[in-house]
């Protein structure tokens, strides 16, 4: 039985890894990348509400928009249906302009999937409008 409870500790972590891999892997299915949310998905970005569709809309709006974008996880702290992270956004544009977007972000899962996300952004190095791409649509 401790194995389990192990195994059901580290799902939050193995979530967000995996669902940024596939956030940040432009060539990846949305449809596989949105199955890590509920329907009911919410997310707060710097008070600015998105929805499941508003998501991917964003998740688009990024592929269109950037060259790349990786993520590095600073800190990750878990929970069985909660979690917590700051992490960086790095983003390239395609004309090479770079952006580093700091991230504190909270987390909460239903039956092992994204319910809410609820983020605070601040842009580190950047350009002018680059507070926008949290909730890029």
């Amino acid at each position: 039985m401790s194995g389990h409870i192990e195994a059901s500790r580290h799902a939050p972590e193995r979530i967000i890894r995996d669902m940024f891999a596939m956030f940040t892997d432009f060539g990846s299915d949305l449809d596989a990348l949105t199955a890590f949310m509920t329907p009911d998905y919410r997310q707060l970005v710097d008070g600015r509400e998105m929805n499941l569709a508003d998501f991917r809309a964003h998740a688009l709006a990024l592929r269109d928009g950037l060259s790349s974008l990786e993520i590095e996880i600073l800190h990750l702290v878990c929970e069985t249906d909660r979690a917590a992270t700051v992490h960086l956004a790095s983003a390239i544009r395609p004309c090479g302009a770079r952006s580093v977007i700091r991230v504190v972000a909270f987390y909460q899962f239903r039956d092992g999937r994204l319910c809410l996300v609820d983020e605070l952004t601040r842009v580190q190095e950047g350009h002018e409008g680059d507070d926008a791409l949290g909730s890029l649509q």
